[in-house]
């Protein structure tokens, strides 16, 4: 079948339309003109399979990847980068319309000055291969792994130290995991802030010889070396912690900021774009007595903002966070700044009991808010809240609910994940009661504008 795209879906698929059904169909871009076949009928959908390539779009590139369509993890690695961002702010914008009738001011997008090599972290289990380990990534919804010979989002250094740490495993003879055996090697978790690496070998019972370490040690930029035992077959990715040679922290160096990270704790991918953002953030930000950062992970945002306010308190669920967001804070001399380990919604509803917060900043989990949180940010006086979000979708039906009491006065994208779908954004609300809007004079006709006198009875 013959088919036009008509426009771009959520996950980076293109749209066509088939006896009234979208047609979801990978790797197709917006006007192109394409054949294709019909997969499955979702009842309220299709999905399509393209089988030829008619017209091609100005926006389509050669992909750098080999990989790409298989690994799935860069869904956006055959269009140019400038459409990309065309791309999330246009899903931004219709996801907001849809589910939050909001259809007022979207910033452009703050681009990626890096959109290729500027991922900070990688976590890629173990595959072998004729007697060689490797590491690769499981294809999108399948249980089908894919062998990874190089990765063109990764940064250079992490990279190159991938490539070189296999070597060295192999050098070594070293085998992946066997569940029965409940041995060998089961992923492998690096991270490189400032030129500096941190690896995490996840294992089985593994004893890690002297000479293995040795040789690791030896690569460039490489500071510290982990090992996690885990035999157990939940989710979780890491087991039990072990701390083999190094240093057993990450140093991170954000402007003015200083942070320390646990080889648990997460951070941001993308360093470079997380400063845009967390500068957007202490931008729009007003004078405070007392913010709360709820989701607050190791204290960066609240770290960031901390002359804005008087006193700080970010709240985070898992203890190990907190015990590293209040070493930044003392690392950061930030006497204004602390850390409490409690459910998010919890602590923010005895919090407006017993202190005067102005304002929140909230940077949830992909799936968004929870009610307990957003019935307590609907009851309680604050003034202003900023809504840091990964999610389009959740963020939009968020809004939707707490729009009955805040203002939305802006929205600014960032492109944290370039090559992938996936957008960044920081919301700026008012609550109604407190809004005040105020006219901007950005250009020209703005700064020759003089009110005139009203002449109204």
């Amino acid at each position: 079948m013959k088919t036009t795209i008509k426009k771009w879906g959520i996950n980076g698929e293109g749209i066509a339309f088939h006896e009234g059904k979208p047609v979801f169909i990978e790797n197709a871009i917006p006007e192109e003109v394409i054949e294709f076949d019909i997969k499955s009928d979702e009842n309220t959908y299709l999905i399509g399979e393209m089988t030829r390539l008619v017209e091609q779009s100005s926006k389509r590139r050669y992909p750098l990847c080999p990989i790409w369509k298989e690994c799935g993890g860069c869904a956006l690695m055959h269009v140019k980068y400038p459409a990309q961002c065309k791309m999330k702010e246009g899903n931004l914008k219709e996801t907001l319309i849809k589910y939050a009738d909001y259809n007022g001011r979207i910033l452009p997008i703050i681009k990626n000055p890096e959109p290729l090599s500027y991922r900070n972290s990688c976590k890629l289990p173990f595959g072998e291969e004729y007697g060689e380990l490797y590491t690769g990534m499981y294809e999108r919804d399948t249980n089908h792994f894919q062998k990874m010979e190089r990765c063109y989002v990764h940064s250079k250094l992490l990279e190159q130290t991938r490539q070189a740490v296999l070597k060295i495993m192999n050098e070594h003879h070293l085998k992946m995991y066997d569940d029965k055996k409940k041995t060998g090697y089961r992923t492998l978790v690096m991270k490189e802030f400032d030129s500096k690496i941190q690896i995490i070998f996840v294992t089985g019972k593994e004893n890690l010889s002297e000479e293995f370490i040795h040789d690791v040690t030896q690569l460039e930029g490489v500071v510290s070396i982990w090992q996690s035992v885990k035999t157990e077959t939940k989710r979780e990715v890491f087991g039990d912690m072990r701390f083999i040679w190094g240093e057993e922290k990450m140093h991170l160096q954000l402007e003015d900021i200083q942070l320390s990270l646990l080889p648990r704790s997460f951070f941001q991918l993308n360093t470079k774009q997380s400063v845009n953002l967390y500068n957007v953030v202490k931008d729009w930000m007003p004078r405070s007595k007392t913010t709360v950062e709820a989701y607050s992970g190791i204290g960066a945002i609240s770290l960031f903002v901390k002359d804005k306010a008087q006193e700080i308190i970010g709240v985070e669920s898992i203890q190990d966070a907190v015990d590293n967001a209040n070493e930044n804070a003392m690392l950061n001399h930030a006497d204004n700044v602390s850390f409490i380990c409690e459910d998010a919604g919890s602590a923010l509803a005895h919090l407006v009991q017993e202190k005067d917060v102005d304002t929140l900043i909230v940077d949830p989990p992909r799936s968004g808010l929870d009610d307990t949180m957003k019935e307590t940010i609907l009851k309680s006086k604050i003034k202003t809240m900023i809504y840091v979000s990964c999610n389009p979708a959740t963020l939009a039906k968020d809004l939707g609910v707490l729009k009955k009491e805040y203002r939305i006065v802006k929205i600014q994208p960032v492109d944290m994940f370039s090559q992938t779908p996936h957008v960044e954004s920081v919301t700026l609300l008012v609550r109604n009661d407190d809004y005040r809007p105020r006219r901007r004079f950005d250009d020209r006709k703005d700064r020759d504008y003089k009110p005139r006198r009203r002449f109204d009875d």
